[in-house]
């Protein structure tokens, strides 16, 4: 639900996707697309407050390379440590603030974004960086794919939250392909679909998606967008 690519939306549109050239007016200054470092590794769980579980599914990150290498069996694992986050009470009430941050891509079983992510390294040996970029003040999501020649790719949404029940329900509004060389293509996004937040701290978030995906995602500070050249 991170990555959606605007030309598969339709099959039952997933989560968030990725890529920009440069940041909106107020943004943190973060580097480029270009000046990507790859899959970053997340640092030890254990350091945090975080349950149980999420620290099992950080461990199954950080061994598929977020996703990538994952077996039938390995999906298996995760759909049972979700269950029993969800026997705690899911989806949980959110508000605005928790979600609104950017966030960086720790695991994802989401088909489309891995394919991205594995085939770019695979065959142009490029590291990407996956962020979801969420402002409910402002009703928008991004989700960005950047690699490390400066390529991105960007799907923005429209995103409504239900604070009751943790819902939120976004609607693709357009999607871009910007290349190293600052040309940037137009993809026409449709469809649209939700996702159930089933928990969230002060430094990670769950989530499962319309599609029956899971995203596990660590926050990276304020909303940060990517505007395309």
């Amino acid at each position: 639900m991170l990555v959606l690519s605007a030309a598969t939306a339709g099959r039952g549109a997933s989560g968030p996707s990725l890529v920009g050239i440069n940041r909106s007016a107020g943004g943190s200054g973060r580097r480029r697309p270009g000046e990507g470092r790859g899959a970053r590794a997340v640092a030890p769980a254990a350091a945090s407050t975080s349950s149980a579980p999420i620290k099992e599914l950080v461990a199954i990150a950080e061994a598929t390379n977020r996703g990538e290498t994952l077996t039938k069996e390995g999906r298996a694992k995760i759909d049972d440590i979700c269950s029993r986050i969800s026997a705690e009470g899911s989806p949980r009430p959110v508000t605005k603030g928790e979600l609104s941050k950017t966030w960086k891509l720790v695991l994802t079983t989401e088909k489309e974004t891995l394919f991205i992510t594995s085939n770019a390294k695979k065959w142009k040996n490029l590291d990407t960086d996956v962020l979801q970029i969420i402002d409910l003040d402002a009703g928008k999501l991004q989700n960005l794919i950047s690699f490390d020649n400066g390529a991105a790719f960007v799907v923005n949404s429209t995103l409504d939250l239900s604070e009751e029940s943790g819902r939120s329900s976004f609607t693709f509004t357009d999607a871009q392909l910007c290349l190293p060389s600052k040309k940037t293509f137009g993809l026409p996004p449709f469809g649209q679909g939700w996702f159930d937040t089933v928990y969230v701290d002060d430094r990670f978030r769950l989530a499962m998606d319309s599609r029956g995906d899971v995203l596990l995602v660590e926050n990276g500070g304020e909303p940060d967008f990517f505007n395309a050249p």
